[in-house]
């Protein structure tokens, strides 16, 4: 099932995995203590750059945090916020230059 939500995609499979691309929004889960499943990465645009795709497990709470950081209601550590992303940044590039990395489930 896909759902477009403020022209960012986010995708619900069998496995009851929620994923985004929006790499603000990952970041923001994890800081909130979100679990990351998994990254996967699609190269996309003219540049041949890497697009994470970042997975978490799906539940209520996770959607709450979603439509919280949507408004703008939502308040995190700003510095544990900057770490996370950073993180990802690297896994994505992790998981693009070796794609059997432990982070690419």
């Amino acid at each position: 099932m896909l759902e477009l939500l403020n022209n960012i995609i986010f995708m619900k499979n069998e496995d009851d995995l929620y994923t985004t691309r929006d790499l603000y929004l990952a970041a923001t889960l994890m800081t909130l203590g979100f679990k990351l499943s998994g990254v996967d990465f699609q190269v996309e645009g003219a540049r041949s750059n890497p697009v994470g795709y970042f997975n978490f497990e799906n539940s209520e709470d996770l959607r709450d945090a979603e439509q919280k950081f949507w408004r703008g209601t939502i308040a995190i550590d700003p510095r544990i916020f900057i770490t996370n992303m950073k993180g990802l940044k690297s896994q994505v590039n992790s998981v693009y230059k070796a794609p059997t990395s432990k982070y690419n489930k």
